[in-house]
C-alpha cells in the first residue's frame, strides 16, 4: 500500500466519524421528551416524582411523572403531556390517577 492510499484511507475514516459524532446532535434537536406516555419499565430517565432514578425503573403505566422522549410534534398526538403540564398534573393525585386511566383506556382500544 502506497503512502497516499493510506492517507486517503486515514483522512475518509476521519470524514465518516465526524459526520458520526454529529448525528447525535442533530437528532436531538428533533426530539422532546413526552409525559405521561411511558409504560412501566419503558420510561427514559428519571421521573418528575422522584419514585426511580433511571432508565426502565418506571412501577407504572402513564404516570405523568415519568417520560418518553419522542420526535417532536407527536407527543401531543400521543396524549402526552409536556413538562410544565406533567408538574402541574402531579400537584393534584386525583387529577394524575385520572389521567393515567384515560391514557390506560386510550391504549386498549
Amino acid at each position: 500500500m502506497t503512502k497516499q492510499n493510506l492517507l486517503s484511507i486515514a483522512a475518509a475514516s476521519l470524514i465518516a466519524a465526524g459526520a458520526l459524532a454529529t448525528a447525535p446532535a442533530a437528532q436531538a434537536a428533533t426530539m422532546g421528551k413526552c409525559f405521561g406516555i411511558a409504560t412501566a419499565h419503558h420510561n427514559d430517565c428519571a421521573g418528575l416524582s422522584g419514585m426511580h432514578s433511571c432508565k426502565g425503573q418506571s412501577p407504572n403505566n402513564y404516570n405523568p411523572g415519568d417520560f418518553r422522549v419522542v420526535p417532536t410534534g407527536t407527543c401531543e398526538k400521543l396524549g402526552g403531556l409536556d413538562m410544565a403540564q406533567a408538574q402541574a398534573l402531579l400537584k393534584n393525585p386525583a387529577e394524575a390517577k385520572a389521567f393515567e386511566a384515560k391514557m390506560s383506556a386510550k391504549a386498549k382500544g
